[in-house]
């Protein structure tokens, strides 16, 4: 095209302009040089999405600019353009935008002088193909068939066939009524289930349909208008999925679990289910054993808590008895104990007095000691005064002993004397009297002090045995005042033990009340439960079990459940 004449190539360009084809020619350099209108129109409208990519992207500057302008690494479509030789296809993605090319050398003998690349928009082309390869999947896992909209069949696949038993030849051309019972196919409801297909309403539920040989099958299935450009239902399409195998083994395990809540727990099931539901009939038997077997169990162990209750019960009340006698004997003892430790306590404060009295004695003693020790001493003094004092009346004594004899000899002299001497007689007659008064009293006093110096002898030796057994007195008085206080702190430790002895047995006497009111409340709590064992027991009795009903007709019972 490039190597027409201008006219020539003129005239071709305003024919490309009236194409529904997207054209654009590039030369051997790469260069666009022509857009036509539709093409033009195309990359206008992804305009915005492509400039995410490609930000310098501009359609009014396109003509002039070199295709790499659509390629963030130009070097692979160059090498690839450099060695085309025929028409070449490929897809390309521009951000979100993908589109089909069709490339296509032009040659002037064997050299390329440009290129002409046909633009269109995949993405519905792709979207078509992952119809394809969906409705490919979908066909592979459910039933599909086809109606007109009158409900004659067009097609089916292979999964329908199957699941209804019928070959395709079998029912194409005839009604959909052929797989419902005759009496709904005359009903108002089917005419109805049509009228709205046929309005564009579809339809989707469990249907139960029926196959060849009448074959009852249960179909999940949604039945769905395929409209065409001007709105209006152009045929029906079915996608179904048979789920006979599972409403039968729904339907038998429904069954089971009304007998179940009847409770007869003596049958099982077994009719084998599909294999995708088998597991589930060997754990409803196996439930079925296991409860019939725990419940067997718990029949038994009721029997035995029953028994067992009653001895309970019976221990409980003896039990209740010997706690009540032993609140009552912690009473009586708690009483007396009151009594014993208030008597300790009077006896403790007896003995603190008596402690208190003998210190006070005991002082009075070591007083009383020291008393005696200042009479022994005074006592010590008086006997030597009265020692002094007789060697003072043996001085008188011997003073009037000489002036006796002076007196006598003065007499003597006086005789001699005559007259001259009779008044010196006279007075030496007086002195001699007066001398012998003296000798006489001085005689009789030295009797008395050597009397009272035996008397006073015998009060220093009374007195001092008075200071000795003063002081025996103070030593037993310290002994009784250390036993008295022994006495005293025993006494006091042996109140503190009994009061608390005596609180021991007051919470002693508060727990056995406790464990009386508990025991007794045990009893009722007995009572109760034994009323629940009975409740339970006859509750257990509402279950029909294997081992009852072999112990009553002689064989086990196991019911075959069919499916309806």
């Amino acid at each position: 095209m490039l190597g027409l004449s201008s006219k020539s190539r003129n005239a071709k360009l305003e024919a490309l302009e009236t194409v529904t084809a997207n054209v654009m020619i590039a030369d051997a350099d790469l260069n666009i040089t022509y857009m036509n209108s539709a093409v033009r129109d195309l990359l206008k409208e992804a305009e915005g999405d492509l400039r995410k990519e490609l930000p310098r992207f501009d359609v009014s500057k396109l003509v002039g600019s070199n295709i790499d302008i659509f390629h963030k690494d130009p070097s692979h479509q160059r090498n690839m353009l450099a060695k085309l030789q025929k028409q070449h296809k490929a897809t390309i993605w521009v951000g979100q935008r993908v589109f089909d090319l069709i490339v296509t050398p032009l040659k002037d003998g064997g050299k390329v002088t440009g290129f002409v690349v046909e633009w269109a928009n995949a993405r519905e082309r792709l979207q078509n193909l992952d119809f394809q390869y969906q409705m490919e999947a979908i066909s592979r896992v459910q039933a599909i068939i086809e109606f007109k909209p009158d409900g004659t069949i067009v097609n089916a696949n292979e999964n329908f066939l199957k699941a209804l038993g019928y070959t395709l030849d079998e029912i194409r051309g005839k009604s959909h009524s052929i797989f419902v019972d005759p009496a709904y196919a005359k009903s108002q409801d089917y005419q109805m289930f049509w009228d709205n297909l046929r309005s564009g309403k579809f339809q989707a539920d469990e249907f139960t349909r029926i196959g060849k040989n009448g074959k009852v099958v249960v179909i999940n299935a949604s039945y769905n208008p395929i409209l065409d450009a001007s709105g209006k239902v152009t045929k029906v399409v079915k996608f179904a999925t048979d789920v006979t195998d599972r409403v039968n083994a729904t339907r038998e395990i429904g069954q089971a679990l009304t007998r179940v809540a009847a409770g007869d727990l003596s049958f099982r099931l077994d009719q084998a289910f599909h294999k995708d539901f088998e597991a589930l009939r060997r754990d409803m038997n196996e439930a079925l054993k296991q409860l019939n077997a725990t419940l067997s169990g718990v029949s038994v162990s009721m029997q035995q808590i029953s028994a067992g209750t009653q001895d309970i019960s019976s221990s409980a009340q003896d039990l209740s008895k010997r706690t009540e006698q032993q609140a009552a004997t912690l009473e009586e003892t708690a009483a007396a104990l009151d009594e014993i430790t208030s008597n300790v306590a009077n006896a403790s404060k007896r003995a603190e007095e008596a402690r208190t009295a003998a210190e006070l004695a005991n002082n009075n003693a070591v007083h009383s000691g020291k008393v005696v020790a200042n009479a022994v001493e005074a006592m010590s003094r008086i006997e030597q005064s009265s020692s002094q004092i007789s060697n003072i009346i043996g001085v008188i004594d011997e003073i009037a002993f000489q002036t006796n004899l002076l007196a006598l000899n003065a007499g003597v002299e006086a005789a001699r004397a005559g007259e001259a001497g009779k008044g010196f007689a006279v007075v030496a007659q007086e002195v001699r009297e007066l001398a012998q008064r003296s000798a006489k009293a001085a005689k009789e006093i030295k009797d008395l002090i050597r009397n009272s110096s035996t008397e006073v002898e015998n009060g220093v030796r009374l007195v001092s045995e008075t200071g000795e057994a003063l002081k025996t007195i103070e030593s037993n008085i310290i002994t009784v005042n250390e036993q008295i206080q022994a006495i005293a702190s025993a006494a006091r430790e042996q109140s503190i033990g009994l009061s608390e002895v005596n609180t021991a047995i007051n919470q002693m006497d508060q727990v056995t009340q406790q464990n009386a009111a508990m025991v007794e409340e045990s009893n009722a709590s007995i009572a109760t439960l034994v009323n629940e064992v009975d409740k339970l027991h006859e509750l257990i009795g509402r279950f029909q079990l294997s081992g009852q009903a072999s112990a009553s007709t002689g064989q086990g019972r196991h019911y075959q459940m069919k499916a309806a």
